[in-house]
């Protein structure tokens, strides 16, 4: 397999949602096979604001996403250290978590951006098993 081959395998298509003002992952499977409840799934502590910019403040936004650089991606996000916000966790309903990863995005689309955000554990589930260095994510479609 060449190397742009296994590149591309590489980027998922990944969809978000947003219900009553919360950004949920979109990944009926995480649910179905009892890794977590709905509250896993939700997108807090700046990526819920990400997603918002992203949207233009709409209900639905789908991103490509890999852990490799891929032609015309908008973004990285790249991660600065582990950590979480228990009692914002907490005061929102997120399902209870040990730990997180928060990441910085610098430029967006080529220009300037700085905006931090950060991502629970099931962001492990989405990159089998581990949290990438960098995220680069391209905006597929939003509304």
């Amino acid at each position: 397999m060449t190397q742009a081959n296994e590149t591309m395998q590489a980027v998922r298509t990944l969809g978000f949602v947003k219900e009553h003002n919360i950004w949920y992952a979109d990944l009926p499977e995480y649910l179905e096979n009892g890794l977590g409840i709905k509250a896993n799934l939700m997108m807090v502590d700046g990526a819920d604001t990400f997603l918002d910019y992203l949207s233009k403040n709409g209900t639905k936004a789908t991103l490509l996403i890999s852990q490799h650089p891929f032609d015309n991606y908008d973004a990285v996000l790249n991660r600065e250290f582990s950590g979480l916000n228990r009692a914002l966790l907490d005061e929102i309903g997120h399902a209870p978590v040990d730990y997180g990863a928060y990441y910085q995005v610098t430029t967006y689309k080529g220009q300037p951006f700085a905006h931090r955000l950060w991502l629970c554990p099931v962001t492990e589930y989405v990159f089998n098993g581990f949290y990438p260095r960098n995220i680069y994510i391209k905006l597929e479609s939003a509304q």
